[in-house]
């Protein structure tokens, strides 16, 4: 029993990392059983199809990023300074691995079945993140206030995500891989940071 499970967990780490490395077209299930050293069938028994593997490895990370939104929203300081949390809250997030960035984008937005399940999934119904209960209450009470323009909360969370995505695909040569100078990378994400912080807050004052 052991063992099996040894043996799923190690096929759930190396898919995600030939998902991340070559994306999910680029990765084959007879690549995955070779690497962890088991045959074909195997990751058929464990996962089905691909795809559910995919989700498999990739669903208790999106629920662990939409759960750590609650970390940045803090009642206690002003609505605006919130938001900038958030955004550096994104940052910190795709810093940790640089291949996140190009990844979402390719697997996930560009691909329209993946990401109709992910926002129905994870933001639209019953089950959906209470973190993202609580970002719809704060910027639902901030328009009923005045104090900020009529705005979907899901537009906002989705702008914030977008704007800071795109801060690492338009990075400079070799940022992705490590090759850029390290100062250089700082500096370039310091001032993308900032730039989308004042494109968000300016873009919702009324």
């Amino acid at each position: 029993m052991e063992r099996n499970q040894n043996i799923e967990k190690r096929i759930l780490w190396v898919a995600e990392r030939l998902f991340l490395e070559k994306g999910f077209n680029g990765t084959s299930t007879t690549e995955i059983a070779k690497t962890v050293g088991c045959n074909q069938t195997l990751i058929h028994y464990y996962f089905r199809t691909k795809e559910k593997l995919f989700w498999d490895v990739f669903s208790p990370k999106v629920e662990q990023v939409l759960e750590y939104l609650d970390a940045p929203l803090d009642e206690s300081i002003d609505f605006m300074e919130r938001i900038c949390n958030v955004v550096d809250f994104y940052f910190g997030m795709l810093e940790l691995d640089e291949r996140l960035a190009p990844f979402i984008v390719n697997e996930l937005i560009m691909n329209p079945v993946r990401w109709g399940k992910f926002r129905d999934r994870y933001l639209r119904n019953e089950s959906r993140s209470s973190a993202f209960d609580r970002f719809e209450n704060m910027v639902e009470e901030e328009i009923n206030s005045g104090r900020i323009r009529k705005i979907r909360p899901i537009d906002l969370l989705l702008n914030i995500m977008s704007l800071t995505i795109s801060a690492f695909i338009v990075a400079p040569k070799g940022f992705a891989i490590g090759e850029c100078d390290s100062n250089l990378r700082k500096s370039y994400l310091d001032d993308r940071r900032e730039d989308i912080k004042n494109l968000i807050v300016n873009g919702i004052k009324l």
